[in-house]
């Protein structure tokens, strides 16, 4: 899609022409040396609070989840085993050896 001639006329003469900053190189190199500096642990828990909260709450969340749906799992391997034992002690035909 081609842009409108007036759009394409205006760009053409357009110029930005903002004052150079002297401290721009010096701003530079500072925000670099700032990244070098080393943080102290509370310092960087601090300034992540909000990110490590959803970390903990989403793997709380997940571990949770995965618990017990392993727990619901375990629980119906372990009812299945009472009942079947329970009913293979009711059965007569056990206790007296007289098994088909």
């Amino acid at each position: 899609m081609k842009p409108p001639e007036f759009l394409t006329q205006a760009l053409r003469v357009w110029r930005v022409s903002p004052p150079p900053d002297p401290n721009f190189r010096g701003a530079v190199w500072q925000r670099i040396e700032d990244t070098h500096r080393t943080t102290s642990w509370p310092v960087f828990v601090r300034a992540r609070a909000a990110s490590l909260i959803l970390a903990l709450a989403v793997t709380v969340g997940v571990s949770g989840w995965t618990g017990h749906a392993f727990a619901r799992t375990r629980v119906r391997a372990d009812r299945d085993s009472l009942a079947a034992n329970y009913l293979a002690s009711l059965d007569a035909r056990v206790h007296a050896g007289l098994k088909e």
